[in-house]
């Protein structure tokens, strides 16, 4: 796993982090003057760079900002429950 969309268009402000590995990364980009947010999985924010540079430079937007430091579950230990 390079990088992996945990969930897209999530709000910041209310963000509950708690049941999510440590290696969860706030993603902030910028596209049509809209803010988007994303939890992204990956080890390293210059995988997820690499990403969102690609994904958003495609559209005419910008990456603003990577944050770390959410999630409270080890990566080994954290298995999501799927639900259909």
């Amino acid at each position: 796993m390079l990088c992996k969309i945990h969930d897209q268009d999530v709000d910041p402000t209310n963000f509950d982090d708690s049941e999510l590995p440590t290696d969860i990364h706030l993603v902030e980009y910028v596209i049509d003057d809209k803010t988007y947010y994303d939890a992204v999985r990956a080890n390293k924010a210059s995988d997820i760079f690499d990403v969102y540079y690609d994904k958003t430079k495609l559209v005419g937007g910008k990456v603003i900002a990577i944050r770390n430091g959410y999630g409270k579950i080890k990566p080994k230990l954290y298995n999501p429950v799927k639900t259909d």
